[in-house]
């Protein structure tokens, strides 16, 4: 019988990993959740070069943020038309297109079918469906409007997606000018310096500095190209590698949001999301404990994500949630006040919903400012950079041509 490593998350919330034997997955899912643990990740031990093979293209196969919002705008509205949830999921199984998708409704619509809920279905696809969808079904069920809950999270997703949007609209200019300019730089040290330096070398006068620096980079990267190679190829991996780890996390966010201009919109966007997850959720019908957890592991900000936990544990002991913000140091005067006003006045919800329209409306400010910012800043450093080359290319031709006069 094959061994499984798993993590789980236990009833208080915690991550425990370990080792289990089991036939398939399915079943060591089966017996971790019925000893009341959530899975997380199950993966076979010692798996041949085939399956680990097969596991890496499984990896690269994902379920975009459009098509879970697809599925669930479709699954409330079969369900609030009274259509039975398990003909409904196995019609949306058919309809999917997604390779990861289709198989997981199929095997869905199947432990539905042997007596499970639709919560602890979803529970053994974390790779598809992320705490918060979870819990918000969760909720739903619980409370008996799974369709409210399904729209909720169709809110949520679009308004997230929205914002994905808009900063990699404004961020699409500034990549083509860099691309385009390490493109040129690139075929300049390539093809053209050295043809130059050639030329250059047949006459007895001194090169200008611009032109001396062209010549010192060109040779530079003949000589060392397989080091600058493995540099470019490297570094990225490795830092990509790093900041999934705890502590590169932790160093990761605590950089991004003292980077100038794109540190405050990092902080915005945290802030927002924070209220509308905490929102969302507590409308759902999820306890406030739950609540700050899960708003916690999905923030997506570690010291951020740190600050509610403690939070969480501050509100678990008796304190109230504006003395337990105000403590942790993290979050704005402007949140902590509408938190305050929302807990002595029992409109929490409205409160944490305005300041997640006002710090939307800050960000959508924020990145039009800093479509602002980007465009003469790169047009002033584009100029320097074709200004550079041209000294660099023609500079010699005036000095050569000073000689022949001579």
């Amino acid at each position: 019988m094959p061994n499984f490593k798993y993590k789980v998350r236990d009833k208080n919330g915690q991550a425990i990993a370990g080792i289990i034997d089991a036939p398939t997955p399915q079943v060591a899912g089966d017996r971790l959740y019925q000893q009341g643990y959530l899975p997380i990740m199950i993966e076979e031990e010692g798996k041949d070069v085939s399956s680990a093979l097969s596991n890496i293209y499984k990896r690269f196969e994902k379920v975009k943020a459009e098509e879970l919002i697809f599925f669930s705008q479709q699954l409330s509205t079969l369900y609030k038309a009274g259509l039975p949830l398990l003909t409904g999921l196995e019609s949306l199984a058919e309809q999917s297109e997604n390779k990861k998708l289709k198989p997981a409704l199929k095997a869905i619509s199947r432990q539905i079918e042997g007596g499970n809920t639709l919560f602890e279905a979803l529970s053994r696809h974390p790779d598809i469906f992320s705490p918060i969808y979870i819990n918000m079904i969760r909720a739903g069920e619980t409370s008996g409007r799974l369709g409210e809950s399904l729209d909720r999270f169709v809110i949520l997703a679009e308004r997230e997606l929205r914002t994905r949007q808009k900063v990699k609209e404004a961020t699409r200019y500034p990549k083509i000018v860099i691309l385009s300019l390490v493109i040129a730089f690139a075929v300049l040290i390539a093809f053209v310096i050295p043809r130059f330096a050639e030329m250059f070398a047949r006459f007895n006068t001194p090169l200008p500095l611009p032109t001396r620096i062209m010549i010192g980079i060109n040779s530079f990267f003949h000589t060392y190209w397989h080091v600058i190679l493995i540099a470019l190829v490297g570094i990225p991996i490795l830092f990509k590698h790093y900041i999934k780890t705890k502590q590169g996390k932790y160093f990761w966010d605590s950089v991004k949001t003292r980077i100038p201009i794109f540190g405050i919109l990092f902080l915005k966007i945290a802030l927002s999301r924070f209220s509308y997850l905490f929102v969302m959720l507590n409308r759902s019908g999820v306890p406030i404990l739950q609540t700050l957890e899960i708003t916690s592991a999905t923030i997506d900000n570690v010291i951020l994500s740190k600050s509610i936990t403690k939070i969480s544990q501050m509100v678990k002991d008796g304190r109230s949630l504006t003395d337990a913000m105000k403590e942790s140091g993290k979050f704005t005067p402007l949140v902590i006040q509408m938190v305050s006003i929302g807990e002595s006045t029992g409109t929490l919800d409205e409160m944490l919903m305005r300041t997640t329209d006002y710090y939307d409306f800050e960000v959508d400010n924020s990145i039009k400012k800093l479509s602002t910012y980007i465009e003469p800043a790169l047009t002033v450093f584009l100029g320097l950079v074709v200004l550079f080359l041209a000294l660099a290319v023609f500079l010699p031709w005036w000095n050569i041509a000073s000689l022949f006069k001579k």
